[in-house]
């Protein structure tokens, strides 16, 4: 191919589509080296010259068009630089020519190898020549973008141009008003602002961006990438402190607004001073800190009505003292600055200054611990000094210590506790533990202020551990073993007995652990309780885990222990077991052979209540989950032929080495067996927790179980054996049916389709057929106690599309198990599902609601309703009229008796004003006057709930609710 005629570009220049599809097609011959650019540029030249505008427009276009679309790297440096002196000279023709050109500098400064030295040939030119503002809105952000890319890439040369490119940018930022551009700008402006020399004018290119601050706009609703304000707004404040140089203008800035009533004026110019800090060194802010500190204060102190403003000013506070704390001397003076106003007011929890002075007190600790921790905790010491120490007057103790815990730990944050002046600090602890110790007078009223003076002492002892002198862990030792001693105190102090033995094992074993032990027998169950309680947190501190496992197990396995005590150790094993990590049940397994020993515990122990068989099942299924599957299958088979499952300790034992056992280990030797007995104990037991058990086992194990034709056979004759039961009546058969066919459906099995035809049919039966209704919830609920490892995908809604084949023609005369039996499928079927069958469902649901039955299918049906209202549903909306009378109706006490039910109904009526407002209006009346009556419920729950629909009914139609 040669190079396009003449008459080929003419015939290019005569349309947008033309145009465009030429320059593809000469980019495409360009970078296949057909010919070069300036054989093009030879043969354009006819409409590159033209005297007429529009044609050169055309011309200049198309180059252009070509330029955009060429890879980066197919023009040389040579033919750059006569490029770039074309479109330089070019920016002084018509302004008709300028989108074009604009078009052309965008390819050509993003080329691989254009010459630096061309980048400040064109700037200088564009900026003499053009004026960006006078550009339309989509040139303006090719140019920007352009700016953008030179900055990052050409930063050399740009700063050779020193001030020129600096006026030329700030004068085409100036004037701006796009959102979309100012998003462009502000993003890559900062980093630009803290790269390059600002020289003299750092003001001026400030002030392009204060003029901005605080942004105001609305986003468009129908751009679905519309930007936000609060975007914006953050990157705008990012460029503000972009340069130390900005430091003064800034902190003047911020302060000027947040005199602003507007709320998000305010939180703009908050969280510039809190980007300050970030930024800004403490040197370049001290000089206007006093003007910082005099604005915040007025947002903290009392603090502002606005709970986001009072916050974030705190949070800019606190970053500010925390940024000053690396240069000391502005730290504190800083410090003292602001606790110089807030200490006077610590004094007095009367005060209404109290809870702010507290909350910026805190602040100045989280800044510069040592400094602010010393002056907070030396004001409360004095106070404390002169108060004397009463249980009946501790209030304002109580406030004291809560805020002294916070010192304490904001300083161990900061690495700062051992830092804090010990003069100080071990008076004041004197006095804490003081506080706790009132515990051991005899005349301690342990209701008075519901023991919280001795809570909150606690809370700074948990905090001050490290600090503690040896003669006051002496005394808190003694103080603890009081508590824990006590017939009827129980407080939670197991943080602080953590901290302790971290720190002092041996004392804490020694002055708190070993008297627990040496006198655990005697102790009551309460103070037994107690004492497992607060020694189990300590369990993963090596130096007290064989003493207190030691303690654990002999009360579990002395045969002599009492059964309230056996009971409590077990539950103690169970909390340790649940609360310990994979390896540490293994070595325990490994050394104790603890499985085995529990076994022989339910086996061996007669008359074992049904609470220590249910913790013995949970803690062996806590450790068959940890060990390998080797080791499953060999105690599954070690134990499992031994037990007799009629019996209540046998069979919790199964529940225990069953319950959770891996899936890929096979029972097919034991399965007959296990379907005969558990099939035999759910149909004869009058104890409903076994035939719980019974049932949740039964489900698990044709669940996982091996899809073999034995064990296919073996099901089949236990579903035969359930039927012969059903026809004699039996409702035990008609439950275990329903938990065989939910372990089926879930993991996929063709028996589960016959199954649910047997439960469909027994819904029609007439004593049967309540039973069969309740079997359907029991197939589609779920269970989080129950083991259902194989999980056939979507099986949910391959179980909806079964009943609605079964239950479809019935389900059209409303018969009432039928509905019952498909509105518990309904509770878990996938809402997607729902909504792609709601035309056969709607129906359904409505007459759900007008039967005013059963209270558990009127909140299943009012919930899926809510599902579709909340999403604002074309085909709720048709039934408004259908749907608004029945939760009008449900909403009265008088003929819906639960409150469930008449708070779902509230609730469903609140979001249907969701709907446009002209689909509620000839409702409007109607409602309001119905709701009345709720109002007067006399529940709680239901009279907010109604208040909250009726005022959202009120407002339908209003100027400002629409």
């Amino acid at each position: 191919m040669t190079t396009p005629t003449r008459e080929t570009l003419e015939k290019a220049l005569k349309s947008d589509a033309k145009l465009q599809a030429a320059a593809t097609q000469i980019a495409n011959e360009l970078a296949g080296g057909t010919y070069t650019i300036a054989d093009l540029a030879e043969q354009l030249g006819f409409a590159l010259t033209s005297s007429d505008t529009e044609e050169r427009v055309a011309g200049t276009n198309l180059l252009s068009a070509v330029l955009d679309a060429l890879p980066g790297d197919v023009l040389n440096s040579k033919q750059l630089e006569f490029l770039t002196t074309f479109y330089t000279d070019r920016l002084r023709d018509h302004h008709n020519v300028m989108p074009a050109i604009i078009v052309g500098l965008n390819a050509l400064v993003h080329m691989k190898q254009l010459p630096a030295e061309s980048v400040p040939l064109l700037l200088q030119a564009f900026f003499q020549y053009t004026t960006c503002q006078s550009q339309t809105r989509g040139d303006r952000t090719k140019i920007f973008n352009m700016f953008k890319y030179l900055t990052v890439h050409y930063q050399p040369e740009l700063v050779k141009m020193s001030g020129d490119f600096l006026f030329g940018l700030i004068n085409s930022i100036d004037g701006e008003r796009d959102p979309r551009n100012l998003d462009i700008i502000f993003s890559f402006m900062p980093e630009f602002i803290s790269q390059y020399p600002l020289l003299h004018l750092a003001e001026e290119m400030f002030e392009i961006f204060a003029c901005y601050f605080p942004i105001d706009f609305n986003p468009s609703k129908e751009d679905p990438e519309a930007i936000t304000r609060d975007a914006l707004a953050e990157k705008l404040t990012h460029c503000l402190v972009a340069s130390e140089q900005f430091a003064e203008w800034t902190v003047s800035l911020a302060v000027e607004k947040l005199d602003s009533e507007l709320v998000v004026a305010k939180l703009d110019s908050i969280e510039l001073l809190h980007q300050a800090a970030l930024k800004f060194s403490p040197a370049a802010l001290e000089p206007y800190f006093a003007q910082i500190w005099q604005a915040l204060k007025a947002e903290t102190f009392p603090g502002s009505d606005n709970a986001d403003v009072l916050r974030c000013a705190l949070k800019a506070l606190a970053e500010l003292l925390k940024s000053a704390a690396k240069v000391p001397s502005i730290s504190h003076n800083y410090q003292s600055n602001v606790l110089g106003v807030v200490l006077p007011h610590l004094s007095d929890v009367h005060h209404r200054l109290f809870h702010p002075a507290t909350a910026i007190a805190l602040m100045c600790v989280s800044g510069d611990a040592p400094y602010a921790g010393d002056k907070i905790l030396n004001t409360f010491l004095l106070k404390l000094q002169t108060t004397e120490l009463n249980q009946k007057i501790s209030e304002e103790r109580i406030k004291f210590y809560h805020i002294i815990s916070q010192v304490y730990k904001l300083a161990a944050l900061r690495d700062s506790l051992t830092k804090l002046d010990k003069t100080i600090l071990l008076p004041l602890q004197d006095d804490v533990i003081a506080a706790l110790r009132l515990c051991e007078r005899d005349d301690f009223d342990a209701k008075q202020e519901d023991l919280e003076l001795q809570t909150a002492a606690l809370s700074v002892l948990c905090e001050c551990v490290p600090v503690l002198s040896e003669a006051q862990r002496a005394l808190v030792y003694k103080a603890l073993v009081q508590l824990i001693s006590h017939p009827y105190i129980d407080l939670d102090f197991k943080l602080l007995t953590v901290n302790l033995g971290a720190l002092h094992p041996v004392e804490l074993q020694s002055s708190f652990i070993d008297p627990c032990i040496r006198n655990f027998d005697i102790f009551s169950e309460f103070i037994k309780r107690k004492i497992y309680s607060n020694l189990l947190p300590l369990l993963p501190q090596i130096a007290f885990t064989q003493r207190i496992l030691d303690l654990v197990m002999k009360d579990v396995f002395t045969s002599t222990v009492a059964e309230p005590g056996r009971l409590l150790a077990l539950e103690a094993l169970s909390t340790l077991l649940n609360q310990e990590e994979q390896r540490f049940i293994v070595e325990l397994q490994q050394q104790s052979n603890l499985l085995h020993q529990l076994i022989e515990l339910a086996r061996n122990t007669p008359a074992l209540p049904l609470a220590s068989l249910e913790l013995i099942a949970a803690a062996l299924s806590r450790i068959m989950q940890q060990l390998p599957l080797s080791e499953q299958s060999a105690i599954v088979s070690e134990y499992l032929p031994t037990l007799d499952l009629q019996e209540a300790a046998h069979l919790y034992v199964a529940r225990g080495l069953l319950g959770y056992l891996h899936k890929d280990i096979s029972l097919d030797d034991h399965f007959e067996r296990l379907l005969d007995d558990l099939t035999k104990l759910s149909l004869s037991s009058d104890n409903e927790q076994l035939r719980t058990i019974a049932h949740h086992l039964l489900c698990s194990l044709v669940n996982k179980m091996d899809n073999t034709k034995e064990n296919r056979s073996q099901l089949k004759r236990i579903i035969h054996q359930l039927k012969e039961a059903i026809k004699s009546g039996d409702q035990r058969a008609v439950h275990l049916l329903a938990w065989l066919a939910k372990g089926l459906v879930v993991a996929g099995f063709e028996e589960a389709a016959e199954i649910i035809t047997d439960l469909t049919d027994l819904l029609e039966h007439p004593t049967l057929c309540t039973a069969a209704a309740l079997a359907f919830d029991v197939i589609a609920a779920e269970f989080p106690e129950l083991d259902l490892p194989v999980v056939k995908f979507l099986y949910k809604q391959k179980f909806f599309h079964t009943i609605m084949n079964k239950l479809g023609s019935k389900l059209s005369n409303y018969c009432e198990h039928h509905m019952k039996a498909f509105i518990y499928v309904l509770k878990t079927t996938p809402h997607s599902v729902i909504r792609l069958n709601i035309k056969q469902l709607g129906p359904l649901l409505f007459k759900t609601l007008d039967a005013q039955s059963d209270g558990q299918f009127l909140c299943i049906a009012l919930n899926i309703c809510n599902n579709f209202v909340k999403q604002q549903d074309a085909y709720f909306q048709a039934h408004l009229g259908h749907i608004i009378p029945s939760c009008l109706e449900l909403s009265k006490q008088k003929t819906q008796p639960n409150m469930q039910v008449r708070i779902a109904a509230l609730q469903l009526l609140y979001d249907i004003t969701k709907y446009p407002t002209y689909v509620l209006l000839p409702h409007k009346v109607d409602v309001t006057l119905a709701l009345a009556a709720a109002l007067d419920d006399p529940k709680r729950l239901v009279r907010n709930s109604a208040v909250k629909a009726r005022n959202a009914w009120y407002l339908v139609g209003a100027p400002s609710g629409d």
